[in-house]
């Protein structure tokens, strides 16, 4: 099988995490998701609580409009601004050092030119709501609908991300190569699914 740049765009709860890196393992590639968050801390510019806060966000750009003038006189960049220009340029850079599978950070949108194989992994509300149930931690407790809230929220937050950085629309199925649905497959079906699919991607 030709190793290739797979990008995993996913909806909250549906295991694409857990799907990338264990595609990335049995491909034999690198996998890149939150450890772009140390990596990108390395270079001293924004420590790891700074990127994770402001990560995958986004916020209208600060550019007052002074007396007098119909357009601002000035652009600022954001704490979210900083951090996706600093992503995008590292993942640009991991990806041309060799085949990897990158999770989220609009990746699929990011290294577009150099002809990646896109996939989007998603499942039912319920489904998903089920998956972080099941994945709090021991001592913490939490409502079904505190869960159900957090989850819905998430995606909000993620397909606006992808929508203010980007030309495409989060989970949009035209923009991606493959969509796979976890409640069908699981988590194994998914990485043999998207593997089968990457062999036959010219």
């Amino acid at each position: 099988m030709e190793k290739k740049i797979i990008t995993i765009s996913r909806q909250f709860g549906s295991g694409g995490h857990e799907v990338g890196m264990k595609l990335a393992q049995k491909l034999g590639v690198k996998f890149y998701d939150k450890e772009l968050v140390d990596m990108l801390a390395k270079d001293g510019k924004y420590n790891a609580d700074f990127i994770e806060a402001n990560e995958e966000k986004c916020s209208p750009p600060m550019c007052p409009v002074m007396p007098g003038f119909s357009m601002p006189v000035f652009y600022q960049d954001l704490p979210s601004d900083l951090i996706y220009k600093g992503q995008s340029k590292l993942i640009r850079t991991l990806a041309e050092r060799g085949p990897c599978v990158v999770v989220g950070r609009c990746a699929d949108y990011i290294l577009r030119n150099m002809n990646p194989v896109n996939c989007f992994v998603y499942g039912s509300l319920e489904a998903r709501v089920d998956r972080k149930m099941s994945m709090i931690p021991e001592g913490l407790s939490f409502t079904r609908e505190e869960i159900k809230k957090r989850v819905i929220d998430v995606d909000k937050k993620r397909a606006k991300y992808h929508e203010f950085y980007t030309d495409n629309r989060w989970g949009r199925m035209e923009d991606y190569d493959l969509c796979v649905n976890t409640d069908k497959v699981g988590i194994e079906g998914a990485v043999e699914t998207i593997a089968a699919y990457v062999e036959h991607c010219k």
